[in-house]
């Protein structure tokens, strides 16, 4: 509890708003997706993994969803299923914990929302040796949510927003 608390005092010192960003594709999403009033997904309510979430983190999944168009969701014990779907224009791939990361390797049709990135020490240094070790990612820390998208086209960047 305490490592949490200390860890939100500096990501606040830390992050930024929409003005902060340099990147087109992330300020579009954070002043479009993350900054407006109410996006409600009916996507949210199909799953019950989605159930044991707290308002605010199904609030902040319902805009990343609505923003993104997301059609379906996949879940770490879902995840051999990828390549059997229909590719959409975007698919999101949610994990409870940052340890799950390392099982995840996918294209430019995905990205992960990534829970409990600040829940324990050991978490968060498991999403940073991620971030250091992937190329072609874009990232946005939330702290209720690590997002990654993997973007050829764009420089490696890590964006921390208050939302």
């Amino acid at each position: 509890m305490v490592y949490k608390f200390i860890s939100y005092l500096k990501f606040l010192i830390k992050s930024t708003n929409q003005h902060g960003v340099h990147s087109p594709f992330v300020y579009n999403f954070v002043t479009k997706g993350l900054y407006t009033k109410s996006s409600k997904s009916p996507l949210i309510k199909k799953y019950t993994r989605l159930k044991t979430l707290s308002n605010k983190e199904l609030k902040l999944l319902s805009k990343i969803i609505a923003y993104f168009n997301v059609d379906e969701i996949f879940f770490q014990n879902n995840l051999s299923n990828l390549q059997l779907n229909k590719l959409y224009e975007q698919e999101l791939v949610f994990l409870n914990d940052s340890k799950q990361l390392q099982l995840v390797s996918l294209s430019t049709h995905f990205f992960i929302v990534v829970q409990s990135i600040y829940k324990d020490k050991e978490s968060y240094t498991t999403w940073l040796n991620y971030l250091e070790k992937t190329e072609n990612i874009v990232t946005i820390d939330t702290f209720t949510y690590g997002i990654i998208f993997f973007r050829p086209e764009q420089a490696k960047e890590h964006f921390i927003i208050r939302v």
